[in-house]
């Protein structure tokens, strides 16, 4: 294989990406586990909703549904979602610093884009999550294709660029409720050049994603009884952030398992948990403050400096002497891995915006969602580096633009010629 040809660097990387998902599956055997986490559950049911039942989840919205209940189609049982969800996983996981190289090739050298990639390969959390029906891989390759459309937006001026853009950004509020804010953000900034080219053939790709926004939304108003994204948000709140603050200011210990405010709130249906919750967040803003900042600070703490838990949770199903070491060692990585590209995301993240905050670019954009993602991830706690470490190769990302603007470590570092 000649690696200096068009294709040579794509084929390498594809190879030591799932080479580290192997190795990683060979230390600390996560393939052996038979771990399901409540979540992965719930996405399984919601394929099952949709497929079997013709209905909407009120936790999980359709397209990370239709995407996960495709074996439902041809008759697969409900055990088959959860490897199907692997091996989805398996193709984002590569397909995502594909797309991320074509990125950096486009800001660095080619052979720098090719180390900055490989280098953001081994984030061992990432990896970790392969092995589970979760969303984080697919919503990595979403929102890298999404960066990747705006990079080529920004470069050509040409239009269906930033249409596409904006389709995979809307889109991936129906995989990770999370999303709308940032979604939302960017579809109200460029909507002037949105509606500049209402007669675009490409503007369909933006009402298609809207449609299906509508459908989710009208979906759990017949079925649950709001027009809402998804219920996820209000139980998330109320039963970590606001349940913390509320130990905290009772003295006791918050914990996660035996925690009767979630058995409180799950003992109504969907409507009344939202009105739950968003009248808990009112009297807590005003009569608990300190201690609901309190626990917001010590859960942001928590997902900052946390290992993976995917990692932390394996066994030794295999009973190899090695193993207890391996899994000492790539966990404590991740802990530190987690510490220092958060730092270093949140550092790089306010240097592009205030530096670019008149004039965006991608590299703004992407330092949006970044400080977005880690404000928000302080709403819930243990989760380990979860919420953070999908964000580690955009840090890269980040960092490496940063010191070719600094001109530090040049010729490596060096600008494309124009």
């Amino acid at each position: 294989m000649n690696f200096s040809s068009k294709y040579g660097f794509h084929f390498l990387i594809v190879l030591i990406a799932w080479s580290s998902i192997l190795l990683l599956d060979f230390f600390i055997q996560s393939s052996s586990q038979g771990i399901i986490y409540p979540d992965s559950f719930s996405y399984m049911e919601s394929a099952r909703n949709f497929f079997v039942f013709h209905r909407g989840h009120n936790y999980r919205p359709i397209l990370m549904a239709i995407i996960n209940g495709i074996p439902y189609l041809f008759g697969a049982k409900d055990q088959f979602i959860y490897q199907f969800g692997v091996l989805t996983n398996f193709i984002c996981f590569a397909s995502f610093f594909i797309v991320f190289f074509e990125i950096a090739k486009n800001y660095f050298k080619r052979k720098t884009a090719f180390w900055l990639t490989i280098f953001s390969i081994f984030f061992f959390g990432n990896i970790a999550l392969v092995f589970h029906l979760l969303t984080e891989n697919i919503f990595m390759f979403g929102f890298i294709v999404g960066y990747y459309f705006l990079m080529l937006y920004y470069k050509s001026a040409n239009f269906k660029f930033l249409a596409f853009s904006i389709t995979v950004f809307l889109l991936l509020m129906l995989i990770k409720p999370g999303a709308k804010i940032y979604a939302i953000l960017l579809f109200i900034y460029f909507f002037k050049i949105i509606w500049k080219n209402i007669k675009s053939k490409y503007n369909w790709a933006i009402y298609g994603a809207l449609f299906l926004i509508f459908v989710q939304c009208a979906g759990l108003k017949y079925q649950f009884g709001n027009f809402t994204l998804s219920y996820i948000d209000s139980v998330t709140y109320y039963n970590y952030l606001g349940s913390k603050a509320k130990c905290i200011e009772y003295g006791k210990e918050y914990e996660q398992i035996n925690n009767p405010r979630a058995e409180y709130i799950f003992s109504f249906e969907c409507k009344d948990q939202a009105k739950i919750a968003s009248e808990d967040f009112i009297f807590q803003i005003k009569n608990n403050t300190e201690n609901l900042l309190k626990a917001y600070i010590q859960d942001f703490i928590e997902n900052s400096k946390t290992g993976n838990t995917c990692i932390e949770d394996c066994k030794n199903v295999l009973q190899r002497s090695s193993f207890g070491i391996s899994k000492a060692v790539i966990f404590g990585i991740t802990k530190w891995q987690n510490r220092l590209f958060t730092l270093l995301g949140i550092l790089a993240s306010l240097y592009f915006i205030l530096m670019n905050i008149k004039k965006p670019n991608l590299f703004f954009w992407i330092s949006i969602y970044l400080v977005m993602n880690y404000a928000v991830s302080g709403i819930s706690c243990g989760q380990g580096d979860r919420f953070h470490v999908i964000t580690f190769p955009l840090v890269v990302l980040l960092l490496a633009k940063i010191i070719q603007e600094r001109k530090w470590f040049t010729p490596f570092f060096e600008p494309l010629q124009k």
